[in-house]
């Protein structure tokens, strides 16, 4: 076949261009992306009832909501926090599910759960996780000008009816969620004292105000032959309206402004957003899930260009944008791509003696590359940063491809063979080993995708890519590289001498004759060193940390604080505005105190004693620099609890998990609830160490109803708390209604201190007594806790636990403890338990790998022990492999788990090769000792070449930052070691064992015979 395509070149090279249009004109139309489209296996079930404090939530609602929950399929998790007049409820999956079909089930458990729940509940939202939630911009508005209530009413409405519609107009726009706006409300502060010189109460108040605020609709009438619709006009329009409404007291008329104060102002803030000190609005603009990102920027960006010339008494901010994120990795991989290419290349012109050769594999690059390109539109790939580096780790094996057929060719026509036969009978000849070599690398591959969870699917995309350029580059090599070697070569294409030069190789073949001499003389010092590597990636295996993902190096961090006081949002802010004044270095900060107004907020409801603080730097060092600061100001107050995490991108939200290395869970083992405040001394004295810090405790008072007081003095309990509602904000009366809102009217007394109220409200009886307050309630203190977590096994308190590697013995031993107490019990959680069922499952697939790998080499070589030689490499390289990584200070995580197996993949190509030319050798019946030798010599340049191209490839990784950059660099470690130290047991260890068994063997089968 080969012979036939050498004799058509025309047809040939029309076809690879036919190939080439293809796949350009298909590569503009890959989508790109962070990340594949990994669906998120996780719900959120959001639920609010306001007024209610945890405890009364969590056993009247969350209870029995999470107990309804647990009846849906291929539920793994339901965890759930509960705070006053709030909870949450996540739902996590086996990965695998349908999350629309799950969505489905969830509101369906809900609405049947809705009848065992209070009426006055409001229905729980149901959020689905997914990758495009994550905003791919924070857009902050401030005024130009001095700040006023007034002024930041009228930004708060204009952002939300114009700005917030015009951004949502753009068609890869999904929402534009907000946050930080300020809410107007109506306040009649009536003057109690002549309130009760009148001797009237807030009641009449609100029944003039009702009565006043009416919408009686429209009227038909019928004049003569004419119809008519009247309309009544709500006599309230404007808070003016109220001042004028009038009250008929003891036979005079009296105005409500004439009995109270009325007022337009913002409503009792829950939470705050300030840009450095300012405060503001923001923005997270949702993309379209099928949008793509860059045209986004674009059309993001002319909008905000005209926002600024429109509203120039407005000022604009990004932050957070991921679009730049996706921008700079995609960006940095491409120059990793580039320049990996171009090292590869050059170091060929050291290798090959001429200069049409390297010429030919540069020539071969991109032809692979952009054909890959057309098969991944065709498999539904996008263009991310996991299948961008699957195609650089596929450069190298691209190159190595052509590398071996241009060699073995060169080689023909040294032995005095023409072109034609040269091209065929060099290319014909190397199908089965390249064919074989492309196989165990896919068989290595390919049983990952088995593997549970998100790091399936992670797996799953770079194996795919490599695998596209692997076949690709296979194909170029034996079906495209033979037909333009004989055009190259031809003098009727290429007349030039410059393409006649010849180059001087590296006079290194001298260099290996005297390294296979020295070390089959001295065996002892070649198994020392190999047994020295196997030990070391034992020792590495089970001494170096274990993590999911590399530590990111980032100049933007999110700093968490709770005060733990029973603080306002305003002060909370105050606070962050002290510990931050006369920081230098940093570029941004934007806080989020309180409540925040998300729609899509899927994070736990923050207290007012709460907040979040973004963080954005010039370098890393300046980062650190300032959080070490900010730790020493934090510790001035000694009841906060705060901690800093890297801002949420695509890989934190799906990869990053909250949960810590090892959680105890500790339970109640006599009833359903959590373990009492009054209980946390015993469990400290079990456990060991004090927990106070994990348990977040607060202050409540408590307003008790004297009942006897009430039914003595006949008060009405409704009257009774619609004075307190007054005395504290809470007295909803109605609602303006304007042309776009409706604005509540609300009666409030002042703001005063809590004793000094109840010591001037009265509360009118049945028989129009005016009752003190002070009378019918008592306020008691109580702590409480300020979260109820729960699991599918029920409420618990749960304390993280340091094991420092060892968690096995804490946990035996802190279960141990616990088995005694007759009253409390303890479970475990945690990382520690993910990583031990990944690696356990990571072992399962290791091994089926390398059956795969043993069963294809025993095909190609018709052997059962010569396959046996290449997997004793594996071991060995992976000391090589695990001594880098620990050197540049690495964890073993996800990437270096599959740099790991790609460099298992690789590196036994080379010794597939030599032996397959061992056996060559010995077919055509030389002894044993040479044909290792000359299969020596004559694989040597091609083994170096193809490990130097891949270690090259791969070599900017570590030069270029960025996070697609990081993120690839433990697989870029992985691989160069393993390869360097793989690439010396190739040229000498592989020969020395292949003559041990060869020798062993062959004494086998003569006895036998």
């Amino acid at each position: 076949m080969v012979k036939f395509l050498i004799n058509r070149p025309i047809a040939v090279l029309m076809t690879t261009l036919a190939f080439l249009l293809l796949g350009l004109a298909t590569s503009g139309r890959l989508p790109t992306a962070m990340l594949p489209d990994i669906a998120i296996p996780e719900i959120t079930v959001q639920l609010t009832y306001p007024n209610n404090t945890a405890r009364e939530m969590e056993t009247n609602v969350v209870r029995v909501l999470r107990n309804q929950l647990l009846q849906i399929s291929n539920l793994k998790e339901v965890n759930s926090e509960t705070r006053d007049g709030w909870a949450t409820i996540r739902l996590s999956f086996d990965y695998g599910t349908n999350t629309d079909f799950a969505f489905i089930e969830t509101n369906e458990k809900i609405d049947a759960a809705l009848n065992f729940l209070p009426r006055d509940l409001e229905r729980p939202k149901v959020i689905k996780a997914s990758a495009s939630d994550i905003p791919i911009i924070n857009l902050v508005i401030t005024l130009a000008g001095e700040y006023s209530d007034e002024k930041f009413l009228e930004l708060s409405d204009f952002v939300e009816t114009v700005l917030k519609k015009r951004i949502e107009q753009l068609p890869d726009v999904a929402l534009a969620d907000m946050s930080g706006l300020a809410k107007p409300e109506v306040v009649v502060m009536p003057d109690i004292r002549k309130l009760q010189s009148l001797g009237i109460t807030n009641e009449d108040l609100t029944t003039a105000i009702q009565q006043n605020n009416f919408e009686l609709g429209n009227l038909l009438i019928q004049n003569g032959i004419y119809q008519y619709n009247f309309k009544f006009a709500n006599p309230i329009r404007n808070t003016d309206d109220i001042k004028n409404i009038f009250l008929e007291i003891n036979g005079k008329l009296f105005q409500l402004k004439e009995l109270a104060q009325v007022v337009l102002r913002p409503e009792i803030e829950r939470g705050l957003a300030y840009h450095n000190g300012k405060r503001a609005i923001v923005l997270a603009v949702i993309k379209q899930s099928d949008a793509q990102v860059s045209h986004l920027k674009e059309s993001l960006s002319n909008l905000m260009r005209s926002f600024e010339k429109d509203y120039q008494n407005l000022q604009f901010y990004t932050l957070q944008d991921q679009s730049q994120l996706l921008k700079l990795s995609i960006d940095n991989l491409k120059q990793s791509l580039l320049l990996g290419s171009f090292l590869a290349i050059v170091i060929m012109f050291f290798f090959l003696k001429d200069i049409q050769s390297p010429l030919l594999i540069a020539f071969s690059i991109p032809i692979s590359l952009v054909v890959s390109l057309l098969f991944m539109f065709l498999f539904g790939m996008s263009i991310n940063i996991i299948s961008l580096s699957g195609l650089i780790l596929g450069v190298g094996m691209m190159i190595d491809n052509s590398i071996i057929v241009i060699d073995n060719i060169n080689q023909k026509l040294d032995s005095g063979l023409n072109i034609v036969e040269a091209c065929a009978k060099g290319t014909e000849e190397l199908i089965t080993p390249l064919l074989s070599s492309v196989l165990t690398t896919v068989s290595v591959f390919f049983p990952l995708v088995f593997l549970s969870g998100i790091s399936g699917a992670l797996f799953y995309d770079q194996a795919l890519a490599v695998a596209i350029g692997l076949f690709t580059s296979l194909i170029v090599s034996i079906l495209l590289i033979p037909v333009l070697f004989k055009l190259i070569k031809n003098k009727r294409f290429f007349k030039n001498k410059w393409f006649a030069t010849k180059g001087k190789t590296l006079a290194i073949e001298g260099w290996y004759e005297r390294g296979y001499h020295f070390f089959f003389e001295k065996k002892a010092i070649l198994l020392i060193t190999v047994s020295g590597f196997l030990l070391l990636g034992i020792i590495l295996f089970y001494k170096m940390p274990y993590g999911k993902l590399p530590e990111f190096k980032q100049t933007e961090s999110v700093l968490k604080i709770d005060w733990n006081e029973n603080i306002n949002v305003y002060e909370n802010q105050k606070r962050i505005d002290e510990i931050m004044k006369d920081i230098e270095r940093v570029e941004v900060y934007f806080s989020q105190t309180g409540e925040q107004q998300f729609l899509l907020n899927k994070e736990n409801a923050k207290s007012f004693s709460e907040a979040e603080v973004y963080l954005k730097t010039n370098t890393v060092e300046d980062l650190e620099s300032v959080i070490e600061k900010l730790k020493n100001r934090l510790m001035h107050y000694p009841e906060v609890v705060f901690q800093f995490n890297p801002p949420k991108n695509i890989l934190e939200y799906i990869f990053g998990n909250d949960k810590t290395q090892l959680k105890a869970t500790i339970f109640s083992k006599t009833n359903r609830e959590v373990p009492a405040e009054n209980a946390i001394p015993e469990i400290e004295s079990t456990l060991g160490f004090s927990i106070q810090e994990q348990i977040p405790i607060e202050k409540s008072a408590y307003i008790d109803v004297l009942h006897e007081n009430m039914l003595l003095f006949n008060v009405d309990y409704g009257q009774l708390m619609s004075e307190l509602k007054s005395a504290f904000n809470q007295n909803r009366v109605d609602n303006l209604k304007t042309a776009q809102k409706f604005i509540p009217i609300k009666l409030y007394y002042g703001q005063e201190e809590v004793e000094t109220i109840l010591d001037k409200l009265y509360v009118k009886n049945k028989n129009q007594q005016l009752i003190p307050m002070r009378s019918l309630v008592r306020i008691t203190n109580a702590n409480k806790y300020k979260s109820i977590f729960a699991d599918r096994n029920g409420e618990y308190l749960g304390v993280n636990l340091a094991a420092n590697n060892n968690e096995d013995r804490l946990i035996k031993t802190i279960s141990e403890k616990f088995h005694e107490n007759n009253y409390l019990g303890v479970r475990f959680s945690g990382n520690y338990f993910d990583l031990k069922e990944l690696s356990s499952e990571l072992s399962m697939v290791i091994l089926v790998s390398l059956f795969l790998l043993y069963f294809v080499m025993a095909a190609q070589f018709e052997s059962l022990w010569q396959p046996l030689i290449i997997l004793l490499e594996i071991p060995i390289d992976l000391g090589g492999a695990l001594l880098l990584l620990w050197i540049f200070g690495g964890t073993i995580n996800i990437m270096a788990a599959i740099g790991i197996v790609v460099m298992s993949g690789i590196v036994i190509n080379d010794s597939i090769l030599k032996i397959h030319t061992i056996n060559s050798f010995l077919k055509e019946g030389f002894s044993m000792e040479i044909s290792i030798k000359k299969a020596g010599k004559l694989r040597f340049k091609p083994i170096l070449m193809t490990s130097l191209t891949t270690i090259l490839a791969l070599g900017p990784f570590l030069l270029i930052s960025g996070l697609g950059a990081e993120l690839q660099k433990p697989l870029a470690l992985t691989v160069i070691g393993g390869m360097t130290i793989g690439t010396f047991v190739s040229l000498y260890f592989v020969p020395l064992m292949f003559s041990w068994f060869y020798k062993f063997f062959q004494k086998e089968s003569s006895y036998e015979k």
